[in-house]
């Protein structure tokens, strides 16, 4: 197993889809497998399994849920040292961590008596108790991480009462539902923020408080504080009064569905419990909301259903706001709509009424049952699809990343008008700064195009930066309409598994930044793919990249994969194929650098240095190439000193889906243009490593692989692109991209000469008569 340090700065050679490439594009660095490394001193090893990958603000912790050594709970990579610590024994899930690493907020089900019990010491010592008692209601904690876990707040209570140290108290809920804190956006940068929403009747803000409320601890001071509260128009304030109607209280989520120890990973995406997001500055939280009509101001004639959705923000420190939309349907606050006295929308807005939202989301229709409403359908069968709709925040609260399946207005009939469950979801941004109307305040990052999985799949999990200039997300879709961001990786030639995205706002560009270590797709364990079917992981569609989070202003990105090809020697891919990834379903934490663009400076014109002894040698890589009749191609590289050379030969393969098995044996495919794709494959590759001091030149053979040699021998040969990249220390890289050839001249057969052939012809002639 290779282990590959974060921060190496290795460039890639980017290549563009077509178009006018932008001025700066993204490079990402080599993927670096971080669910490994030392527990307790001991030797390196990997996680069976790690989910809920988060990483620190400052880049220097690592924390997940999943296995190490055959126990399961919460644990903290030090990305420096790679020395692995438990945070939390036992069930823990749902991992945050404060912005140096010192502090975790996670739910489980045990008391703190039992946390401390059951999780082992900062240096690996065993836990003090190896059973656990019955699992009690699920509460929110945070970790201190400069504490072993028996001493005195090493774990603390986040779901607690105002104002003391006890845990809230659950009614009518059995053992498995209390409250819960989301995966990676639920503590403050400094620890001291939690925001978590409540699954059962509680003493939150009294006796018998409806469930699904969101909150608000703030540990230093001991002080719990109601976020949803119902929004009185009187005052234009949002009350302590807890929201509850229909049946559900203040936030989206299947509160029955709380996910199990160990989950199926596939099965893990689709039971998302609900949660809320609290800004970096602890100012701010957001949440997917319903009964939306209870907690912010709606057109005076409006009446939204209450499983109708959208993403609801509040500033709880200064300046204190009331609970605001994010987007939807309506604008209520739009200047121009407040003048205008429109009282409801028609039942076809336009995107140029004023009154209207950038959405078209149904809010008050009652049939049918299982219909759409809202940005997140939240009714009948609609629940439980895959996707994550908490919202996320920038450091200051301002802008909002969030998920959509609701029909962007003036879009006539283009999406697929399929209600039970809405549109695949985009994502989009949103800045919530006063003045803007909530159209002018909305970019949209993606769009659905045709109903198949390369234009139309889901947007899953996403991330934003705490600069709110960087927003990561994990889809199957390989192609996006949009031109800002534009993509500017090379699209995959079909889809796979889930694959991690990069928008860069500040440039516009969107990049794909998984990869197999040799530049393929993503890839695990999977079945035959169907003639039916687009891909072959129809039967396990959530497996691969999951839960992004980032660090270093944005410049670090840190995720959890299935993919078994994204590191060398990855040891614990997933073990099943087929139907259901099972529990172990080896998915590991990674980190990933996004390399700085060079700038380039304006071409000058000087006279040359005059000649001198003392002048120090241009660094610099020359190449050329020459192609032979054997079908190799020879390059000859001078290189400025000693250091690592590596080539690679990139080229453009027609593949017919009938005959696949042909083109990997290096047969070209003839008569069949019908479905051809276009695929891109590495046909050869050295590397080599350089010892003279001085530089030297060096000759390098390179022949394409056994299954490709066929396509030599033909008129024009193999085209290709070679890279020939030089790094040495101190230095940075030197790259190269040429085109060349490989082409053996296939030998014509021995024909007789016509003229010969006829004289025999007619001898014969004559002889039969």
């Amino acid at each position: 197993m290779k282990l590959v340090r974060p921060r190496l700065a290795v460039a890639l050679v980017l290549v563009f889809a077509g178009g006018t490439a932008p001025a700066r594009a993204d490079i990402f660095g080599p993927i670096g497998l971080v669910s490994a490394g030392s527990l307790g001193g001991e030797g390196l090893q990997q996680a069976e399994y790690a989910h809920d990958s988060v990483i620190c603000s400052d880049g220097s912790y690592l924390v997940f849920d999943g296995a190490v050594g055959g126990v399961s709970g919460i644990w903290r990579v030090n990305l420096a040292t790679r020395a692995i610590q438990q945070v939390a024994g036992g069930d823990a899930l749902l991992p945050s961590v404060s912005a140096e690493g010192r502090y975790v907020s996670f739910t489980s089900n045990q008391s703190e008596a039992e946390l401390a019990e059951d999780t082992r010491g900062l240096d690996d010592e065993p836990p003090a108790s190896a059973s656990a008692g019955p699992p009690g209601p699920e509460n929110v904690y945070v970790r201190d991480m400069e504490r072993q876990p028996g001493e005195a707040e090493a774990f603390t209570v986040a779901s607690a009462v105002d104002g003391g140290d006890e845990p809230l108290s659950y009614s009518g809920a059995g053992t498995e539902l209390g409250s819960v804190a989301a995966a990676g956006s639920a503590i403050s940068a400094d620890g001291q923020e939690v925001a978590f929403v409540t699954t059962a009747p509680s003493n939150l803000a009294g006796p018998e408080t409806p469930a699904l409320q969101v909150a608000v601890r703030r540990v230093a001071a001991r002080e719990t504080i109601l976020v949803s509260g119902e929004y009185d128009p009187a005052s234009g304030q949002t009350s302590d009064r807890p929201v509850w109607a229909g049946g559900t209280g203040a936030v989206y989520g299947d509160r029955s569905k709380f996910p199990q120890r160990d989950p199926e990973y596939s099965k893990w995406i689709e039971q998302r419990p609900p949660g809320a997001s609290i800004s970096a500055d602890g100012t701010t939280v957001a949440w997917m909301g319903v009964n939306v009509g209870l907690q912010a101001p709606t057109l005076s004639g409006e009446a939204p259903l209450t499983e109708y959705t959208e993403p609801l923000w509040r500033r709880i420190s200064g300046p204190e706001t009331s609970t605001e939309r994010v987007t939807g349907g309506s604008d209520p606050s739009n200047p121009d709509c407040l003048g205008s006295g429109q009282t409801v929308l028609p039942e076809h807005p336009s995107p140029s009424d004023p009154c209207a939202g950038p959405f078209a989301t149904h809010p008050e229709e009652s049939e049918p049952a299982n219909g759409d409403s809202g940005i997140w359908s939240a009714r009948g069968e609609a629940k439980g699809t895959a996707g994550d709709f908490v919202p996320r925040l920038s450091r200051n609260g301002y802008t909002v990343a969030f998920l959509s399946r609701a029909e962007p207005l003036g879009l006539g009939e283009f999406f697929s008008q399929q209600r039970e469950k809405g549109e695949p979801a985009d994502i989009y941004v949103a800045d919530m700064e006063p003045g803007l109307t909530r159209d002018g305040a909305l970019t949209t990052l993606t769009r659905i195009g045709a109903p198949d999985i390369a234009e139309a799949d889901e947007i899953n999990e996403f991330a934003l930066s705490e600069s709110g200039q960087q927003v990561a997300f994990t889809t199957r879709r390989t192609e996006f309409r949009l031109a800002f961001p534009a993509l500017v990786s090379a699209a995959a030639a079909e889809p796979g598994l889930q694959e991690l995205f990069y928008v860069d706002l500040t440039d516009g560009t969107l990049t794909r930044v998984t990869r197999g270590y040799d530049g393929e797709p993503a890839e695990q364990p999977h079945g035959r793919k169907p003639r039916e079917q687009e891909d072959a992981y129809f039967e396990q569609p959530t497996a691969g990249t999951s839960s992004p989070s980032f660090a270093d202003e944005g410049a670090l990105l840190a995720f959890s994969s299935t993919a078994s090809n994204l590191v060398p020697g990855d040891g614990n891919g997933p073990p099943t194929v087929g139907s259901g990834i099972g529990q172990r379903d080896g998915s590991d934490a990674f980190v990933v650098d996004r390399e700085s663009p060079v700038a380039l400076a304006t071409p000058q014109a000087v006279s040359p240095p005059p000649p001198g002894p003392d002048l120090a040698p241009v660094w610099a890589l020359g190449v050329t190439a020459l192609s032979r009749p054997d079908g190799s191609v020879v390059l000859y590289v001078r290189v400025p000193g000693p250091g690592t050379l590596a080539t690679s030969a990139l080229s453009q393969i027609v593949v017919h889906p009938a005959t696949k098995k042909h083109a990997r044996r290096g047969h070209a495919s003839k008569g069949h243009t019908a479905g051809a794709s276009v695929v891109s494959r590495t046909v050869a590759s050295e590397h080599q490593a350089v010892g003279a001091p001085e530089g030297e030149l060096l000759t390098i053979v390179l022949r394409p692989q056994k299954q490709y040699a066929g396509l030599t021998e033909t008129a024009h040969g193999l085209s290709s692109a070679v890279t020939v990249s030089f790094q040495a220390p101190g230095h940075a890289p030197l790259t190269q991209t040429l085109q060349v050839s490989f082409a053996r001249p296939v030998p014509k057969p021995h024909t007789r000469p016509a003229k010969a052939s006829r004289h025999k012809s007619s001898r014969h002639g004559r002889r039969g008569r």
